[in-house]
């Protein structure tokens, strides 16, 4: 033990602070998915495991790295104190477990609107039929259509819009948000039918990875707080998966079923997170013969929404910026995902480093708190949404994803289209029943 400390200093002391976070939600029940605490854990948790230097492609990081990757994380973490400060000041209520819905809300419209959002998924998978002849799972070389595939590729927006249609049946599928029991019978179904079409259409980790986690996260506000013993399973599980998938898609060779021994299972998944910090690493540090990555003057944000109206891929081309596959920062060829502080250096340079983890720290942090008071499928989607863009940072930048942008406006648009108004919670009945009775009390001491 002593030896594997000095062995990989580094990575002890992050999963120290790994550690800490689980502390705090074991003993001191904190909420494991608040944004401060999902930040901290899965980013220590992933740069620990990267220091494990398993590639020979992961080099210590330089001191600039260091510092941009503790200074992003301060300010995120700077940003969820101010709202959580401003909170505690209002003495705000805290998240109790379930929720329950303090609105008169359309469960029936949820559901058909709902339908409406899974209609769009479809639009992704007859396409995907179209190209491939059959759905990708049952093509004879899955891997072969799951790459940089353009004719599919073009369709991503739909078919990877299922964790989207899983959010919206979730939701109504937990007894405490929905008292309608056939249209939460109804949503189960369909969440599931969702998940398993998504992933016989385009089996990818990512996608499947989200939409199970999207129903985990419900379930913990939903139903019942999650225990260390059933994240610590499901971390396994998503282990065994990841493996499973790989093997699908044929990236340990055509022999590794018979041929699989511990490294190699183990390698591919190491990869798949160290890659995202030696690129960040090699993009902050790069070799005198590669030219570094031009500034996008912060146009380059907005990709997500200039995408659909057909500007943002033309401005990428026209100025040699990057795509979405991180051409210019790819140190290992096929290994190209990159934490977003890259996205946010490139188009801010060093203030994006700590103002864009300082705006969403902010942003994140308030659909937070307001979830404790509203208790509404609106907040509840976006936070589910938003844990996710925290866990999927170290490999993309969620808000220059065009498919986010399409999940928020179904996760505003449905909600408000169902909700009719808010109803009183039970304390401030109480309150306002204790106030009657003082006044009444008053008025008949006064009177004759």
């Amino acid at each position: 033990m002593i030896s594997w400390i000095f062995e990989y200093p580094e990575s002890t002391i992050l999963f120290s602070v790994a550690v800490v976070c689980l502390i705090l939600f074991l003993w001191m029940k904190r909420d494991f998915f608040s944004p401060a605490n999902i930040y901290c854990f899965s980013q220590v948790m992933m740069v620990g495991v990267a220091y494990l230097k398993l590639n020979p492609a992961m080099t210590d990081f330089k001191l600039i790295t260091w510092l941009f990757w503790i200074g992003g994380m301060f300010a995120f973490l700077t940003g969820c104190w101010l709202v959580n400060l401003i909170w505690i000041s209002k003495v705000a209520p805290e998240i109790k477990y379930p929720l329950v819905l303090h609105q008169d809300y359309n469960w029936r419209i949820h559901f058909f609107l709902s339908m409406a959002a899974f209609g769009f998924f479809l639009i992704g998978v007859f396409a995907i039929i179209s190209i491939a002849g059959n759905l990708i799972l049952f093509t004879e070389s899955p891997g072969a259509w799951m790459g940089k595939n353009p004719q599919v590729g073009s369709y991503a927006n739909y078919f990877c819009s299922s964790p989207m249609v899983v959010g919206l049946f979730g939701v109504a599928s937990f007894k405490s948000f929905n008292p309608l029991r056939g249209y939460r019978i109804a949503s189960r179904i369909m969440a599931l039918v969702t998940i398993g079409l998504s992933f016989m259409a385009f089996p990818n980790r990512g996608t499947t990875f989200v939409c199970v986690g999207i129903l985990l996260v419900l379930y913990n506000y939903l139903h019942k707080k999650l225990s260390f013993a059933l994240i610590g399973v499901m971390a396994s599980l998503l282990l065994v998966a990841f493996i499973g998938i790989a093997l699908l898609r044929g990236q340990y060779g055509n022999d590794s079923v018979d041929g699989l021994v511990l490294d190699a299972a183990i390698d591919l998944p190491y990869k798949y997170v160290a890659n995202n910090y030696w690129n960040f690493d090699y993009a902050l540090n790069p070799p005198s013969d590669r030219e570094t990555h031009p500034w996008t003057y912060g146009v380059d944000t907005f990709f997500g929404i200039l995408y659909f109206v057909h500007v943002g891929p033309a401005l990428r081309e026209s100025n040699g910026w990057d795509t979405g596959y991180n051409e210019s920062v790819e140190k290992v060829n096929g290994l190209n995902t990159v934490s977003y502080l890259w996205d946010a250096y490139k188009d801010f340079r060093v203030p994006g480093i700590f103002l864009v983890p300082l705006f969403f720290g902010i942003v994140f942090t308030f659909i937070y708190r307001r979830l404790a008071v509203l208790k509404s499928p609106k907040e509840l989607l976006f936070h589910s949404m938003f844990v996710f863009w925290i866990l999927m940072w170290s490999f993309t930048t969620g808000y220059k994803q065009p498919m986010y942008w399409v999940w928020m406006a179904f996760f505003y648009l449905v909600p408000t289209l169902c909700q009719r108004k808010s109803l009183p919670d039970e304390s401030s009945l109480t309150e306002k029943k204790s106030e009657q009775k003082e006044s009444d009390a008053k008025v008949a001491t006064q009177s004759p």
